[in-house]
């Protein structure tokens, strides 16, 4: 595949209700959109700022709108109540579940923008926050309502005997699960401690296939290595998953370094039996931004180092001074029903922003899919992906 920049083929505009409409917001949630995913026609986005997720609906002429807000607080006892941020940084659709992963990170303040006083910077500068909340990873049942349009809901009755319900892994005022079980890792222990955007711990990325959940690390990167983590989920009583016990990796997680040359992951998706993987700067710096394609995830062993040969550099994409920084990417359909790949910026530029203060332009990239050939739709290309993958042994690279 070609290496060169990537060609915006059309801007797709967004819409969302005013603030005081959502419940679960006290701002617009266009400025600091952090994930997407879809499902039929709903586009699902999440703002790292609020405690749940923004579904709206594709509407005539490639925009979507028809915005509805859910408080994730609605359906889960969150640590710090529903009025505190998740950030959420990944979202995925799988299984007739809606996947949410917070970033599980620590903050550091900074000091704010003109402020001359050395003193109040540095103190500034040493504060550093937890936030419960954002240790979340769970599904939310989806249900069909119209054609293509889907709301959430706490459980709902499947086939007549099997009942889904909205789960999550154990989280409380400490922490969750997840962080616990990384807390004595010898790669990642020592960074569970250190803020987001200076390699510190900070999960922005989710992609989901049966079981299998993949998370994409923002940081830590070592050494120029990127990582994922791979659990196998269960639910273990109504309303908790539970991590299973990997019996090759010896504990309940696996981990996966790739060579994505000195870059973290921003976001994941999968392209057929392919993991697509959104790449950039691991601290709060500009680009570069790439898109690499991970062909063997699916048959990788539970721990993987994957070399820069067994990727593929799709291509770059383009990325602003100070704005415009690629966040989330999923599949769409364009009008004339080719498949799409939206991806959504956190910091918009303001040529971005329509003047009603509700609206925000993402862009969407041509892309052909491998599996059911050029021209093929999202939804043509989501029914020839598998709903899980086998374990062949492959070693990458």
């Amino acid at each position: 595949m070609a290496h060169q920049m990537a060609k915006v083929k059309r801007r797709v505009r967004l819409s969302f209700l005013e603030p005081d409409e959502i419940g679960h917001a006290d701002e617009a949630p266009r400025g600091d959109l952090s994930a997407a995913t879809s499902s039929g026609r709903c586009l699902w986005t999440s703002n790292d700022e609020f405690s749940g997720v923004e579904r709206l609906v594709a509407a005539d002429g490639g925009a979507f709108g028809r915005h509805q807000g859910f408080s994730l607080g609605d359906i889960f006892d969150l640590p710090e109540g529903p009025g505190e941020e998740m950030d959420i940084e990944g979202l995925d659709v799988d299984g007739g579940y809606l996947w949410v992963v917070g970033s599980h990170s620590l903050t550091r303040e900074k000091p704010k923008p003109g402020e001359h006083d050395p003193e109040a910077a540095l103190e500034r500068l040493t504060d550093i926050d937890f936030h419960a909340n954002r240790h979340f990873l769970g599904r939310v049942p989806l249900v069909e309502t119209a054609a293509g349009v889907f709301d959430l809901a706490a459980e709902i009755e499947a086939d007549g005997t099997t009942m889904r319900r909205a789960a999550c892994l154990k989280m409380g005022k400490k922490g969750g699960k997840l962080a616990r079980l990384l807390g004595d890792d010898e790669h990642i222990g020592r960074f569970m401690s250190v803020p987001a955007k200076e390699n510190g711990f900070d999960i922005e990325g989710i992609a989901v296939k049966g079981d299998r959940v993949f998370l994409g690390l923002r940081g830590p990167v070592l050494r120029g290595w990127a990582m994922l983590i791979e659990l196998e989920v269960k639910e273990a009583k109504p309303g908790r998953l539970k991590p299973r016990k990997l019996a090759a990796a010896g504990r309940r997680y696996a981990k996966h370094l790739l060579d994505l040359g000195g870059l973290g992951i921003r976001e994941l998706e999968f392209d057929g039996d392919a993991l697509l993987i959104l790449a950039g700067p691991t601290m709060d710096l500009d680009g570069p931004v790439a898109l690499y394609r991970w062909p063997g995830c699916l048959e990788a062993l539970e721990q993987t180092v994957v070399s820069r040969g067994s990727l593929e550099l799709v291509s770059l994409l383009p990325y602003g001074c100070g704005t415009d920084h690629p966040e989330g990417m999923c599949w769409i359909d364009a009008p004339d029903g080719a498949r799409e790949l939206l991806v959504i910026y956190d910091s918009p530029a303001d040529d971005r922003l329509h003047d009603d203060g509700r609206s925000i332009d993402a862009d969407a990239f041509g892309w052909p899919d491998p599996a059911a050939g050029p021209g093929a739709t999202a939804a043509e290309a989501r029914s020839s992906r598998p709903s899980t993958g086998s374990r062949s042994g492959r070693t990458q690279g």
